[in-house]
This record gives structure tokens, sequence and C-alpha cells, in this order.
């Protein structure tokens, strides 16, 4: 069962001749319910981040998409520029095949340069999600030995009380 802030805020306890302090009780309380509420925040906001991300890595592989189908493109106008430079005189073959070529590697490099720097971004992303997911894995482990700890302390002083 989940509880909620509200719900560890507005939680009562029935009265015992030897119970606890109601304002520590109370006090301990809204500290957790402080802790969720923080939990509950730092969640929605990590959430919202990975969204974000993901989002960005979709934009990225649209754009590799298009880049692919430019690529394609470029390399259609260059045979059809093949084509209709060997119909031509031997003099204009060989600078139709010269601007089909130049075509071809800028377009290549373009294509290499967006797809490195896609990957990058794409690395970037992974990174930053591991990163992520590592300060939720600390903040759940903090957050379960700071309650162990108020566990601790409530034994000791149920101890002690004894």
């Amino acid at each position: 069962m989940k509880h909620t802030p509200l719900d560890v805020r507005h939680q009562e306890f029935s009265n015992a001749l030897s119970g606890y302090s109601k304002k520590e009780v109370r006090e301990f309380l809204m500290g957790i319910a402080d802790d969720l509420e923080e939990a509950e925040r730092t969640m929605r906001n990590n959430q919202e981040r990975i969204a974000m991300l993901e989002a960005q890595v979709n934009e990225l592989r649209q754009g590799e998409e298009t880049l692919k189908r430019a690529v394609v493109s470029a390399e259609r106008i260059a045979n059809e520029m093949k084509l209709n430079a060997e119909r031509e005189a031997s003099l204009r073959i060989k600078n139709a095949e010269h601007q089909a070529l130049t075509l071809v590697q800028e377009a290549e490099n373009q294509k290499e340069h967006l797809l490195r720097d896609a990957l990058n971004k794409a690395r970037d992303i992974r990174i930053e999600m591991e990163r992520l997911r590592a300060q939720r894995a600390m903040f759940t482990t903090q957050f379960k030995a700071l309650l162990q700890s108020h566990l601790d302390n409530v034994d000791r002083s149920e101890d002690k009380a004894t």
C-alpha cells in the first residue's frame, strides 16, 4: 500500500496508557511527509527530464532519417547528372563526373558529420540517463538508510522506555 504525504500528515493513533509522545510522533510524521513530498517532486522532475531527453532522441532520429533521404536524393541526382553528361561531349562528361563526385563527397561528409553529432548527442543522453538512474538509486538508498536510522532511534527509545 502506498502512503502519500497527506496520509502521513493526517495519520492518527489511538491513546494508550504508556504510549508515545503525541508531539514527537506528530513531528516525526511531518518530517516523513516532507521527505515523501521531496521524493515525489524529485521523481516527477526526473520523469520530466527523461521525457524531454527521449523527445530529443526522437528528434535526432527524425533528423537522421531526413539526412538519409537527402543522401539518397543526392545520389539519385548525381546518377542523373552522370547519365546526362555521357550524352554530351567528352569535356562535359569529365566536368559532370567531377561535379557529381564533389556533391557525393560533400553529402557523405555532411552525413558523417551529422551522424557523428547525432551519435554523440545520443551518447550524452544515455550518459545523462544513467547519471539520473544512479542519482535515483543513491537517493533511494539514502532514504532507506534515513528511515532505518529513524526506526533504530525509535527502537532505542522503546528500549530506554522499558
